[in-house]
């Protein structure tokens, strides 16, 4: 009995000696975390702020005449694929070469932060809107699901 009693409280030790080491290594890896969210990570947000910033700037104006001024372009990318929203912009007032380029600059950042962090998704699949011309301006217009 007094056998089973030992067997008991040093059962019991090393279940809390084993939970202690299981919650160092979880703080370990929360300030690994945290010192990597000060350092690179924390750039890699900033870089992605301003190249959206960019982005916003130069499809601001959305001044148009008619459909064939407005675009869409796909903005980001989830992380299980394609784009996490779209942008309407016009051909009349957009420097169409430097918002590709920011564009591409931004996902490829989006998914390297997506990588580093592990971020999961509902994978689900983006219909592209169609862009138009309304009032003068370009606006994004959800497509019928039936008429694709």
């Amino acid at each position: 009995m007094v056998q089973r009693g030992w067997q008991v409280a040093t059962a019991a030790l090393m279940a809390s000696l084993l939970a202690g080491c299981v919650q160092l290594n979880e703080e370990q890896q929360r300030a690994a975390l945290l010192s990597e969210l000060d350092g690179s990570l924390a750039q890699l947000q900033v870089n992605l702020r301003q190249l959206e910033r960019r982005m916003d700037q130069l499809t601001e104006d959305k001044s148009c005449q008619q459909d064939q001024h407005c675009k869409v372009l796909a903005k980001g990318v989830r992380p299980c694929g394609g784009p996490e929203q779209f942008l309407t912009y016009s051909v009349l007032t957009t420097d169409e070469t430097m918002l590709l380029h920011t564009s591409e600059q931004f996902s490829q950042l989006r998914q390297r932060q997506h990588q580093r962090l592990g971020t999961v998704s509902t994978c689900e699949l983006l219909l592209e809107p169609v862009a138009s011309c309304q009032q003068q301006s370009c606006t994004l217009q959800e497509q019928d699901f039936a008429s694709r």
